[in-house]
């Protein structure tokens, strides 16, 4: 049951049709996991907090640096140095005391135990971090949403075949090869700000629909590509493939 101070905070969700009280409650029980404290993660971890995802936990072992600073918009020039998932906790308290934020500065690995959340935001950076997380979200059953950025262009996708045997998993769609990938990073190919603010953002829309929304279709099953020089969004049909070593058996 929401609280007055519940009722004035999110007054602006709960009017919206098939969100209503009933969505914030939903949102307030949730435990979600922000793998990644950088550009992704920064605006997941705000936008979710002023949503009121209730628990929120942010993973990251990087400390802050000046490099950090043109698009991970929970950091600031005076917290360089310090760790980002701890500092990103902070400023989600911030914005909203009322909910449980907490950090762990440690590196997400195949023994990590996902098993008390509900939902997974993937803001992580590299590729073997990701088959990790889709790896451990299929074995627990759990909804994840991943994202990622790069120059001018990000990617969207929510993976929930551990609950849905008929939608493709992360592998199904990328999967593993022994040839050197390209450049895949910002800390290589560079990266404009307002990209992963957009990615992220989307990333906590899709969450909201997936725990709050009635009467709403998933997205997954679908890859949402965006090019920041044309502005043009595609959406794109996955297909999942039988023979995924993660996903078939």
């Amino acid at each position: 049951m929401l609280n007055e101070d519940d009722l004035n905070r999110y007054s602006r969700q709960v009017i919206i049709p098939n969100f209503d009280e009933e969505g914030q409650e939903k949102l307030l029980s949730t435990k979600c996991l922000i793998i990644g404290a950088g550009g992704l993660g920064c605006p997941v971890a705000l936008y979710a907090s002023a949503a009121g995802f209730g628990y929120i936990e942010i993973w990251d072992e990087d400390n802050i640096d000046i490099t950090n600073l043109n698009r991970q918009i929970g950091h600031q020039s005076k917290k360089i140095g310090r760790n980002k998932a701890e500092n990103l906790a902070s400023e989600c308290l911030k914005i909203n005391p009322n909910i449980h934020v907490n950090y762990k500065i440690k590196k997400f690995k195949k023994s990590t135990d996902i098993q008390k959340f509900d939902l997974i935001f993937d803001c992580s950076d590299n590729q073997d971090t990701k088959y990790t997380i889709n790896a451990l979200n299929h074995k627990f059953g759990k909804i994840l949403i991943s994202g990622s950025a790069i120059q001018l262009e990000g990617q969207l996708s929510i993976w929930k075949s551990g609950l849905n045997s008929k939608l493709p998993c992360y592998e199904c769609v990328f999967p593993k090869t022994k040839i050197k990938s390209p450049v895949s990073n910002c800390r290589e190919a560079g990266i404009i700000g307002p990209i992963t603010g957009f990615i992220g953002s989307m990333q906590v829309n899709e969450a909201i629909k997936e725990i709050a929304l009635k009467n709403y279709s998933s997205m997954a099953g679908y890859l949402f590509l965006y090019d920041g020089m044309s502005q043009n969004l595609e959406k794109i049909k996955l297909i999942k493939n039988d023979k995924c070593p993660t996903c078939s058996n």
